[in-house]
């Protein structure tokens, strides 16, 4: 019986091992991001992770969230500081940027953006 006890441990140990990376178990490297439109007369077009050359990015959030709207829920890969850029703008005025450092953790974001005297505010629930 002490045999087949330490083959059927030895099998779990090694089934355990294939799963992957053990951190994942511990360390949520998904990030789901939902964004607020809090503002009154700004259309939000899109959030997008900036590589650092700041010309190639990679598209987060690709929806038109108009005032007042969130967006779907957008998950990815992204943990740890990154520049992102929402673009946004006014009906009839070019789309304008806007760029920031943020520190990700994974999970669950939820990112509320307000208006003050023609800048963006960022506020993380």
């Amino acid at each position: 019986m002490n045999r087949r006890y330490l083959a059927f441990l030895l099998l779990a140990v090694l089934s355990l091992g294939l799963t992957g990376c053990l951190s994942h178990w511990f360390i949520e490297t998904e990030s789901r991001l939902q964004v607020e439109n809090a503002t009154e007369d700004i259309t939000l077009y899109g959030v997008d992770v900036l590589a650092e050359d700041s010309v190639n990015y990679e598209k987060w959030i690709d929806e038109t969230i108009l005032p007042g709207e969130r967006s779907h829920v957008a998950e990815a890969d992204w943990v740890g500081e990154f520049r992102v850029r929402i673009r946004y703008g006014r009906e009839g005025e070019d789309t304008l940027k806007s760029i920031r450092a943020l520190d990700i953790d994974g999970g669950s974001l939820f990112l509320r953006i307000t208006a003050q005297d023609d800048t963006l505010v960022y506020t993380f629930k």
